[in-house]
This record gives structure tokens, C-alpha cells and sequence, in this order.
């Protein structure tokens, strides 16, 4: 599920719709998305916000239906400023977000269940923060596989 390959560190976008263009440019060239892909995020995104006040680094998991998902993958972006995104659940509150994990599930069973354990395994403060200052797709890597089964590919 997670390729070390889709983790880039060290981003900065104008707005959250080129981060997340960004995103689903590297998904669909390493072959897990299909080209509908980033306009589905886009349009979901405008529906559904997923903007997430998480403490001490808020975050976005922008991602559509698995129709567009040929393999599930992530995309990881950690950014050197945040961008804004609205808030999942009110879309009227902003979000400031330092990363950005766009997800790419291919099957509508396992989405849920997917985005349950991330945001389990994202709720540890420590983590988010030890993400938002690491050095290289490496060290986060390294951090997201001893964080949780779900990663490992």
C-alpha cells in the first residue's frame, strides 16, 4: 500500500487543487490510478472536505470512489507551508494542512475500513509530528511501516 516512491517531502503548492493535481500526476504515472482519477478528487473534494484539525500538524486525505483506482496506493506530501483545505464535516471552517495523504483504494469494502486505520494510526501526536520534521521519504517510510499492518505492500 505504501510506496516509498509516492512520499515527497519538501513541497510547496499555490493551492490545495495543485497539490492535489501533484498527487494524482505520481499516482497515475506509477500505474495505481486511472485518468479520471484527479478531476474525481477535485470534485469530491469541492462535496466532501477532508480537511482534518489533527493535533499538533492538521491534515487532508483528498480521494474519490475506487472506480478511478486501478491498485491501492497512497500518496504522501509534506509540505513546508500549510495549504488550505476545508474542514471534513463543515466545509465552512478552514483547515491548515502540513500533509497531505491522498489515497487511491480499489476496492469500495476496503476504502472504510482503510481510512479507519489510518486515521487511528494518524491521531498519535507524536507520529504527526515526527513526520512533519522528517528529513526524507525514508525516514517517514520507515515511520508510517512501524506505525501500522495497513502500509506494508
Amino acid at each position: 500500500m505504501l510506496d516509498k516512491d509516492l512520499i515527497i517531502t519538501q513541497l510547496s503548492f499555490a493551492s490545495a487543487e495543485e497539490a492535489i493535481r501533484f498527487g494524482g500526476k505520481l499516482l497515475f504515472e506509477r500505474g495505481y490510478v486511472k485518468e479520471c482519477y484527479i478531476e474525481s478528487v477535485l470534485e469530491r473534494e469541492r462535496i466532501f472536505p477532508t480537511g482534518l484539525p489533527t493535533e499538533p500538524v492538521s491534515i487532508a486525505i483528498p480521494h474519490t470512489n475506487s472506480d478511478c483506482v486501478i491498485k491501492s496506493s497512497m500518496c504522501m506530501m509534506v509540505l513546508d507551508e500549510p495549504l488550505k483545505f476545508s474542514q471534513m464535516g463543515d466545509a465552512d471552517i478552514p483547515v491548515m494542512a502540513k500533509i497531505i495523504i491522498m489515497l487511491a483504494v480499489s476496492s469500495a469494502e476496503g476504502h472504510l475500513e482503510f481510512l479507519s486505520n489510518l486515521l487511528t494510526i494518524l491521531s498519535e501526536k507524536t507520529l504527526l509530528e515526527r513526520i512533519s520534521h522528517a528529513h526524507s521519504k525514508d525516514e517517514i517510510y520507515e515511520l508510517m511501516l512501524a506505525s501500522g499492518e495497513c502500509f506494508k505492500i
